[in-house]
């Protein structure tokens, strides 16, 4: 075992200062006690992907448990300037693509029609029970107002419901334009319970057998079936306060267990609270001093961070000092997620944190000289050691209770949906883009297929057959079966006359007809296009299996 000099003694009492300080009971709001039935049914909705408006996105889309909690995509936010790669850049969550009240495709300024992202990275939502305001700027306070009447439902305690209802409404993580909560709870209401995800865990499974509807699940949980977006809330921060990483290795070590750290995590937690001054920010137990504080990482200006929300000066690029419980799974770091590994995040704080010095914290210092005051690399790499492994969950990385999870349609069918064959380019060479990637299940009030990338104000026909085709008629490639389809007319939006800017939507509620399930259609987007060379231009194919 390699020795860091001048740590010896402070290795003996850490072993028995440290014992008291291990993760405290969870903090639940008197007006939401934990049960059962509201835990599961927090669990159901939080991987409900009809929750959002596409039917692709639940609250663990962005809040992986192989991720520690965050989100194993990483996808590029350009910024203020719009423009990427720039320096302005960050890295968040990709969310649904741009629409507007009517669920309609809309292009975005910044994304197009492409996915939408956020602009921090998707923070842990392990541990989020025992902060007092969330997100990384904490605009989830600790007050819970009821947003349908008005009325003070938790005085305290209750970011987790402030923060489980946020998404609802977001436009770029699961919600169209101006979309209410009143619009999603009744889409609740028409849901059949997980059934867009396979594999579900053993209690999620008992939970909806025998056709149990969402009603049913409100009224086991809170007396009665009414589903109100305040009791979305409260299942899904319930769902939340079960979700306890407290059976680490560091754990284990304070309960006195032996050999639960190695010789190397022990040398690694002694660098994190003694020269690696981690523990003043992560203190031991929560691993987080649950404050804000500002890393000198970007310039105020490109994220004020906790300013914007307290309007207070001091906290000018201020963000929340997250838990480092379950951090070595991650592969996002810090609310820019510029970071992808934590030797990288380990050399950062190493190197005395970022540039910026307007309001950066005073705590942050250079750690480069040989101990006691600073990390060589010997320790800096025990201390890597530590942070990556002594504090993980050996059930979150495992996937076991209560840390498992279903499978998401959203892993098995692909954002634009299941494509298949060629198109035809139109004007200026460009082909017309088929979106169907929203999925076919009966009784989804918002399925939708949409198309871009064609000429601006064009007519246009979707094509729906019940058989594919690979073949040209006039020079223009077909992928459905020509003779018996069914034709949708309408007219694209976007400039009139430019290439590329032509787009549209058709939007059918699917009926709640279970003997639909298991039949395919085949369909295909055609476009009128003077400057195509044949008159046409056709998207790929897309198969619509419904389920």
């Amino acid at each position: 075992m390699r020795s860091i000099p001048a740590l010896s003694l402070l290795s003996v009492c850490l072993s028995a200062s440290l014992a008291a300080q291990a993760l405290p009971p969870v903090p639940v709001p008197p007006e939401n006690p934990i049960t059962p039935q509201k835990a599961v049914l927090g669990k159901l909705l939080f991987w409900e992907e009809q929750l959002s408006s596409n039917n692709r996105v639940a609250c663990g889309t962005c809040h992986t448990f192989a991720a520690g909690g965050g989100d194993l995509r990483r996808a590029v936010h350009p910024g203020n300037d719009g423009l990427s790669p720039s320096p302005d850049d960050t890295f968040g969550s990709p969310g649904v693509p741009r629409s507007d009240a009517n669920n309609d495709y809309v292009p975005d300024p910044r994304f197009g029609f492409q996915l939408q992202v956020t602009r921090r990275a998707s923070p842990s939502n392990f541990a989020a029970a025992w902060f007092p305001e969330l997100f990384w700027d904490g605009r989830a306070g600790g007050q819970f107002v009821d947003p349908d009447t008005g009325v003070v439902a938790i005085a305290q305690g209750g970011a987790l419901e402030n923060q489980a209802l946020a998404p609802l409404v977001a436009g770029d993580e699961m919600a169209h334009d101006g979309r209410t909560f009143a619009q999603a709870v009744a889409k609740l209401g028409t849901a059949r319970p997980m059934a867009l995800a396979t594999n579900l865990p053993p209690d999620m499974a008992a939970a909806v057998a025998g056709g149990a509807s969402y009603a049913d699940l409100f009224a086991a949980a809170f007396g009665t079936p009414e589903i109100t977006a305040a009791r979305i809330a409260f299942a899904i921060a319930t769902y939340q306060r079960t979700l306890v990483p407290d059976q680490t290795p560091w754990d284990r070590f304070q309960a006195g267990i032996p050999g639960a750290m190695t010789p190397q995590q022990i040398n690694g937690m002694n660098v994190f609270n003694g020269p690696g001054r981690c523990n003043l920010c992560h203190t031991p137990g929560l691993f987080s001093d649950r404050q804000f504080r500002n890393l000198g990482l970007r310039p105020v200006a490109q994220d004020p961070g906790r300013q914007a929300i307290t309007g207070n000066f001091a906290d000018r690029g201020r963000f929340k000092v997250p838990s480092l419980r379950n951090v070595g799974l991650r592969t996002s770091f810090l609310h820019t997620g510029q970071f992808t590994t934590l030797n990288q995040v380990i050399g950062f704080y190493i190197g005395g944190g970022g540039p910026n010095l307007d309001n950066k914290d005073p705590l942050l210092q250079p750690l480069t000289a040989p101990p006691p005051n600073g990390v060589p690399p010997p320790a800096a790499n025990d201390l890597l050691v530590f942070v990556g492994t002594a504090l993980t969950d050996p059930r979150v990385a495992a996937g076991q209770f209560p840390f498992d999870r279903p499978t998401l349609r959203s892993q098995l069918l692909g954002n634009l949906g299941a494509l298949y064959g060629p198109g035809t380019a139109g004007s200026g060479g460009l082909v017309p883009q088929m979106r169907a990637g929203v999925p076919a299940n009966v009784g989804n009030i918002d399925f939708k297929v949409g198309i871009d990338g064609a000429l601006g104000g064009a007519p246009a026909v979707f094509l729906i057959a019940l058989q594919p085709a690979f073949a040209q008629f006039q020079g223009v490639n077909v992928n459905v079966a020509l003779g018996a389809e069914l034709h949708v007319p309408g007219v694209l939006g976007g400039a009139a006359g430019v290439p590329g800017a032509g787009y549209g939507t058709l939007r059918v509620p699917l009926p709640d007809e279970p003997g639909l399930a298991g039949v395919s259609l085949f369909t295909q987007w055609w476009v009128w296009d003077g400057g195509a060379p044949n008159g046409a231009a056709s998207s790929r194919g897309a198969e619509l299996r419904f389920f």
